[in-house]
């Protein structure tokens, strides 16, 4: 039994089939992020003209290098929204809430941001 593999290329912007000759595949950058997508002249004339949109090339591309962002934020006390950054700090601070008469104050969730911000200035932090 013989197998034949089909190849077929298709433009990422509008999805048309394209042929082999007409085929334009652009590796570009946008604020330090690799991207890559294939197309066909027409629409890369359009690209050329300015006559396609960024964000329709930005969710038309294929991610492929760049900048990542960390998986965490750096360390800081708690700003203005009274948040905890430092997923470590939270035992600590709804412990010191507890023996500091700030009522019931559950292991998990939010912790307000008034007993933050007083965590915090108690401890010397801000």
């Amino acid at each position: 039994m013989a197998k034949k593999t089909v190849v077929e290329f298709v433009d990422d912007l509008d999805g048309k089939p394209i042929e082999i000759d007409d085929l334009n595949t652009i590796e570009w950058s946008w604020r330090g992020v690799d991207y890559v997508f294939d197309t066909s002249t027409t629409n890369l004339e359009k690209i050329e003209n300015g006559k396609m949109a960024v964000t329709t090339l930005l969710s038309k591309s294929t991610r492929v290098g760049g900048r990542r962002r960390s998986g965490s934020a750096p360390r800081r006390a708690a700003g203005s929204n009274g948040s905890v950054d430092d997923a470590g700090d939270r035992p600590v601070i709804r412990a010191w809430a507890r023996d500091h008469g700030y009522g019931s104050i559950g292991d998990r969730g939010r912790i307000a941001k008034h007993i933050v911000a007083a965590y915090y200035e108690q401890a010397g932090d801000r």
